[in-house]
């Protein structure tokens, strides 16, 4: 037969168990639940990375899905290359368009000058340039442009 202090100490060691496991297990389970809230949006549809300061008198200013760069020219007809850097985060294939209206500064995805796309299809977890081209005779340009996702 068992010492009486043995056989209080078994229930005593099991809730205690439970009581550890629990504490453990619940902020794992309403962490896991959180982004299913309505109204919560845990994935954007694109990030995007700045170059602009390996470029000399270029500058960067963002709001929202908006975009304007201004910069000062050094020859006629001149290209920038991966300016800023697109990148799909998601899990699924996106198509990214670039909206602006129509000027002799043109941005553009992708570094080749011969063909200008202004609409890429991009898959998960992959990055596109985009890159400036100018044909205007002013030495100092400014372009806005907006990103659309489809």
């Amino acid at each position: 037969m068992m010492p009486k202090s043995n056989l209080l100490s078994i229930p005593l060691n099991f809730f205690a168990s439970l009581l550890l496991i629990s504490l453990i297990a619940a902020p794992i389970y309403f962490a896991q639940n959180f982004a299913k809230v309505a109204g919560v949006k845990s994935e954007a549809s694109y990030i995007i990375s700045s170059q602009v300061d390996k470029f000399p008198q270029m500058k960067l200013e963002q709001v929202g899905g908006s975009f304007k760069i201004s910069f000062t020219k050094q020859a006629p007809s001149q290209a920038y290359l991966s300016v800023l850097i697109i990148t799909n985060p998601t899990k699924e294939t996106k198509t990214y368009t670039i909206i602006q209206p129509p000027t002799a500064t043109r941005a553009f995805f992708g570094e080749d000058v011969n063909n200008l796309q202004n609409e890429v299809k991009v898959p998960p977890q992959t990055s596109v340039p985009i890159s400036l081209i100018s044909t205007s005779n002013q030495n100092d340009q400014n372009i806005q442009f907006t990103i659309q996702t489809q």
